[in-house]
């Protein structure tokens, strides 16, 4: 006798370290013709919803889980996200009624195995939802110092499949050692070098057998925190130098004000009309044109790092405004 068809909602899950190149995947996917309606949920690390702004919009439902993480303090977020889209489509209130899968982006710094306990044993949530596959990014420019947080390793380890991005930054020998690294943690994901998170769709959203329960947390309670990272959020009006603003931000690469991990934002640099997004990861960044402002032009830079000197970073975003002496 066949089995019963599966009807729950199938969930894609992509996972990977900070600045690894999530969102740049997650566009690629959106921008896919592969005839496949999403709902889109973007969980962020850090105060303002940067990675929620970058995202193509198409008429996919955007639910943005913000400050804190889906793997602990926002787990409950995740499961009222979760219904309140069941309920929108149900009632008709989404841009299209009916979407084929959900695609869930989480932060760089979510640990995958309690998301998965929350698919699999929250009542509300199980019925309804499965988690498809799980595809981990991982950026070969920086594999070790990422892959040296246990988030980092854990997501790796439990994904169906391993983007190594960034392979244009990487010389050949280190790819190679990279792979392997990869693969000791990881023996049975295939793994695809990309460069800006181009990887071929279908292999991404291609369902895989159902998973096993992850193992419960240890007795003295669930593994949580992130390690000693901390964010700053800076937001000001001023219109920046570009001058001035790029060595502000050459200081911070070279670790002016703590050790950056991820830095991201928009900058309002002065006589351009348009939008600058910030890209950082570690010691490497970009500034790049974003397009026009969605409201009133300002600057919002968001740092995720290890002792982070917040009046270091305010002043030398102070310094690089266009009406400073």
């Amino acid at each position: 006798m066949a089995a019963a068809a599966d009807l729950r909602t199938p969930v894609v899950l992509l996972t990977g370290w900070l600045g690894a190149g999530k969102t740049t995947l997650l566009n690629r996917i959106l921008a896919a013709p592969a005839g496949r309606r999403f709902a889109v949920l973007v969980n962020e690390f850090g105060e303002i919803g940067v990675d929620q702004r970058l995202v193509r919009r198409v008429e996919e439902d955007l639910v943005e889980l913000s400050n804190g993480c889906v793997c602990c303090t926002v787990r409950g977020d995740l499961v009222a996200a979760l219904g309140r889209l069941r309920r929108r489509r149900l009632a008709g209130l989404l841009p299209r009624r009916r979407f084929d899968a959900v695609l869930l982006e989480t932060t760089g710094v979510a640990e995958p195995a309690p998301l998965l306990r929350t698919f699999l044993v929250e009542e509300s949530i199980a019925l309804r939802y499965r988690v498809a596959t799980i595809t981990a990014v991982a950026d070969a420019a920086h594999l070790d110092r990422a892959l040296a947080e246990a988030a980092a390793r854990d997501q790796v380890a439990l994904a169906d499949l391993v983007l190594l991005n960034k392979a244009d930054l990487t010389e050949t020998q280190a790819l190679a050692a990279a792979e392997e690294r990869l693969r000791r943690l990881n023996p049975l994901a295939p793994i695809r070098r990309c460069v800006r998170a181009e990887a071929p769709v279908a292999e991404i959203l291609a369902e895989r057998p159902p998973r096993p329960l992850p193992a419960p947390p240890a007795i003295g309670g669930e593994r949580h925190g992130h390690g000693d990272l901390e964010t700053c959020t800076l937001v000001s009006e001023q219109p920046l130098d570009e001058l001035r603003a790029r060595l502000w931000l050459d200081a911070c690469a070279r670790g002016l004000a703590g050790e950056l991990v991820r830095w991201k934002g928009f900058l309002h640099l002065a006589g351009r009309p348009t939008a600058a997004v910030l890209q950082g990861t570690y010691e490497l960044y970009t500034v790049e044109e974003a397009g026009p402002w969605p409201g009133r032009p300002r600057n919002e830079v968001v740092f995720i790092g290890r002792r982070l000197d917040r009046a270091a970073l305010q002043r030398g975003l102070e310094a690089a405004s266009a009406e400073s002496g």
